[in-house]
């Protein structure tokens, strides 16, 4: 049993997603070692083509080392999101050279934003442009697999130039199957990213705010993952901020550049099928570029998060998630205090037909952000997805979620809803075009308030 995808995973990163649209053309996955990213794909390329030749009978994919699987593209699992197995369906086989087999994708696309810098009042718009690439290299002999990816984006305005970014990022994976009932894995990587204009907490800068964002976590598992599955993990994460300059000079970013230092330790036990349960325990202890903010605070803290749940597949109608805990964090600052929050997570995924989905979901927890006099927020956030396939090479989904945030020893809150229709179509086999639009609409107690829309039209050959 290689490491594997965990149902209700406590987040690693501490950091969950924040709402957005902002759109990556494709999706940025957490990425590997600081340095020269050609340098490090070409030696990680030669080391695996000198690795020797891959086991007989097994597929080769390109892509994130769980993206695909074996699972045979025409395969249908209740259980399945609709939007994975249409990404499944159209990903054609990677280029096989000796041990490696190798993919790669180029994006582009052409949307209009009519509110680029998320303002209340004197909006601009403007037309803008994305293009981008990704490559991946997949290397699985026996219980062992690596897999080295790299990709880039770059977004340019048509008249706003200064609002011009790039984000882009590498990440090495490997795991082993040392025996039946032991596995080992050590995953790294780097992303270059942007903070959105549409961020709560953002940076008014003459330029969008950019940071360096490191992660890195080594672990075992122990089990055949059949029924009982234990996974220990430690790992590292850092953030670290570009400078930025607004209309009162150089903005203090180094506040929110944040060391973490986590263990994990997960009990997992599946039963009768795709019935599974789970036991997480994650401590942490966390640090900031400076000891003392621009506010006066101490932002350090030592926190743990514990979670149990399951998850329970009712006659392959109704797929079940269900997890809850308790959050702790411990801030060094007496201002701050003890965060003790709980968390639940809760799922319901229904497929009333092959074709149709409805996903319904909900969050409640503590999430950790640099706001002035507050170490983070509160949250409620429910989302529901409605997905269709209205032929085998045409997906429609309608999405809206609503988060609720409050924040800690503040009055402040936000409200944010955001509301999304997309389709995708598979026009010929390894080329794919959609069509997006998102509103996003933000509201608070503060002079913050926006509304935004975005509408895309997107390109995708894979290779």
């Amino acid at each position: 049993m290689v490491h594997c995808t965990k149902i209700n995973p406590v987040d690693h990163a501490s950091v969950p997603p924040v709402s957005s649209i902002c759109k990556s053309v494709f999706k940025l996955h957490w990425t590997p070692f600081h340095g020269r990213p050609a340098v490090l794909l070409l030696a990680g390329i030669a080391a695996l083509l000198a690795a020797g030749e891959p086991s007989s009978g097994m597929a080769q994919t390109a892509g994130p080392a769980e993206a695909v699987g074996n699972t045979p593209p025409d395969d249908i699992r209740p259980d399945e999101p609709l939007q994975d197995r249409f990404d499944r369906r159209i990903t054609i086989p990677g280029t096989q050279i000796g041990a490696v087999s190798f993919q790669a994708q180029a994006v582009a696309d052409l949307g209009f934003n009519d509110n680029v810098f998320a303002q209340g009042t004197g909006v601009k718009s403007d037309f803008f442009v994305d293009y981008g690439a990704r490559f991946d290299a997949d290397y699985h002999y026996d219980g062992f697999r690596a897999n080295l990816s790299l990709n880039g984006q770059q977004r340019q305005y048509f008249s706003l130039s200064n609002e011009d970014f790039w984000q882009g990022g590498t990440r090495l994976q490997l795991s082993d199957q040392l025996g039946t009932d032991l596995g080992v894995f050590l995953d790294g990587g780097v992303q270059r990213l942007e903070v959105p204009r549409t961020d709560p907490n953002t940076i008014n800068g003459f330029k969008p705010a950019t940071y360096l964002l490191y992660d890195a976590e080594t672990g075992t598992t122990i089990g055949s993952g059949d029924h009982n599955l234990v996974t220990l993990t430690t790992g590292y994460s850092q953030t670290i901020y570009d400078q930025s300059f607004g209309a009162e000079g150089q903005i203090i970013t180094n506040d929110r550049d944040r060391q973490e230092i986590f263990g994990d330790a997960r009990f997992d036990h599946t039963f009768f099928g795709s019935q599974k349960f789970f036991v997480e325990i994650r401590p942490d202890g966390r640090s900031f570029g400076r000891d003392v903010d621009a506010s006066g605070f101490r932002r350090a803290s030592n926190g743990v998060r514990t979670d149990t749940g399951f998850q329970l597949d009712l006659d392959s109608l109704f797929l079940v998630s269900l997890s809850g805990g308790y959050q702790t964090q411990s801030y060094v600052d007496p201002r701050f205090g003890q965060i003790d929050e709980p968390d639940l997570t809760a799922e319901i995924l229904w497929s009333p037909t092959q074709l149709t989905q409805l996903d319904l979901k909900f969050l409640h927890e503590y999430y950790e952000d640099i706001f002035d006099n507050s170490p983070g927020y509160v949250h409620n956030m429910t989302t529901v997805t409605l997905s269709h396939e209205l032929r085998r090479d045409i997906l429609v989904k309608l999405d809206t979620s609503y988060d609720e945030r409050q924040l800690e020893r503040s009055p402040r809150t936000f409200d944010i809803l955001t509301s999304e229709a997309r389709i995708d179509y598979e026009i010929a086999r390894g080329i794919t075009v959609g069509a997006d639009y998102t509103n996003q609409n933000l509201t608070s107690n503060t002079t913050r308030t926006f509304d935004d829309n975005i509408v895309m039209l997107s390109f995708k050959k894979q290779f």
